[in-house]
């Protein structure tokens, strides 16, 4: 019990006292009593308010610092990727500069690999489609195959568990390198515009050889269907995929090809092979993505390709004397493999532009 529990517990035993009681003087001593108890209690009550409040500015200065903490990171962070891209700029480093670049081994600041790493990924839409990791050396990954089918079960028998067929891929990688030439006026830009120029030129390219990839492994390495550029042939591709792996399917084609030959196909009079609904196309009632990198009509699961990042892109520079000029290179380590050739059917004609 509580020194002011066992006030308050004195005090209701004084009013039973005082109630019983017809002698005066015992119920001024009691009034006393009281008084000397209410007083205390007082002092306690304030005592209580006093801690609070040094508890209050205990945390408030706690948060105080854990803010100035988290800015000063935010700092520390800002003045390396200013240091970081002075130093791509060819700028003269301060010492202390130098020595902020060299405690972190000169390494690419976080912020820019993932401005680099968002624009890949928005210029390259079948990143957003596939199975993509980003897993250091080379790496081992399961994708799901087809589900079976049930089967009819005696009773009493045991029942056989029928699992997913699980599918192995092994990558590698290899590198992507993409290599740009400025002049030395870079010098004369703002860091935040040479950050701007720097990413997006890097990222541009390498999302461009990526998506070269993925599109040329999987016209290459799924299912060939044979037909022509139609209604048939289209409807060839959607009829050979297993029909497990429907869900998320869609056609891949070039932007020539769709609107010169494909669009072509449109005639809800008599077939609704293409349709349009909410600014997206669709054919036989599957979402069309359009690459520049496809060079057939594939229909198929993009999640069962996958794809590595191995590690992060890094960029290195060089001064060229000879010219005065800076050279660039941003380099990703990539590998990208079908999992199962079934889950891509590929129209197997090469068309004309």
């Amino acid at each position: 019990m509580t020194r002011k529990e066992e006030i308050e517990a004195r005090k209701v035993e004084i009013r039973e006292e005082v109630e019983a009681t017809e002698d005066i003087e015992k119920v001024e001593e009691l009034e006393k009593e009281v008084e000397a108890l209410n007083e205390e209690e007082t002092q306690i009550e304030d005592q209580e308010k006093t801690e609070e409040m040094a508890e209050e500015m205990e945390e408030k200065k706690s948060a105080v610092k854990v803010i100035e903490r988290e800015e000063r990171k935010m700092e520390n962070k800002k003045e390396y990727r200013d240091v970081y891209l002075s130093n791509l700029m060819g700028k003269q480093l301060s010492e202390e500069e130098r020595s902020i670049l060299v405690a972190e081994d000169g390494a690419i600041p976080t912020e820019t690999q993932n401005t680099i790493f968002e624009k890949v990924v928005k210029k390259a839409p079948m990143l957003d489609e596939i199975t993509l990791l980003n897993v250091k050396g080379n790496v081992s990954f399961y994708v799901e195959g087809t589900r079976t089918d049930g089967a009819d079960h005696t009773e009493g028998e045991d029942i056989d568990e029928s699992d997913v067929p699980l599918i192995k891929v092994d990558l590698a990688g290899t590198e992507i390198v993409k290599l740009a030439t400025i002049s030395d006026t870079v010098r004369t830009m703002s860091i935040p515009a040479f950050e701007g120029w720097l990413t997006d030129m890097l990222s541009d390219s390498i999302a461009n050889a990526i998506e070269a990839k993925i599109l040329g492994s999987i016209e290459t390495n799924g299912t060939a269907v044979s037909g022509l550029v139609d209604a048939a042939g289209i409807r060839s591709l959607v009829a050979g995929l297993p029909a497990g792996y429907e869900a998320g399917a869609k056609f891949y084609v070039n932007k020539s090809l769709f609107y010169n030959q494909i669009l072509a196909l449109q005639d809800l009079s008599k077939n609704e092979v293409v349709t349009r609904e909410g600014g997206k196309y669709f054919m036989l009632g599957y979402e069309v993505v359009i690459s520049d990198k496809a060079t057939k009509v594939t229909f198929g699961n993009a999640k069962k390709f996958v794809g590595n990042l191995a590690e992060e892109i890094n960029i290195h520079t060089q001064y060229n004397i000879g010219n005065n000029t800076y050279s660039y290179s941003g380099v990703a380590i990539y590998d990208g493999k079908v999992a199962d050739a079934t889950a891509f059917q590929v129209l197997n004609t090469t068309p004309s532009a």
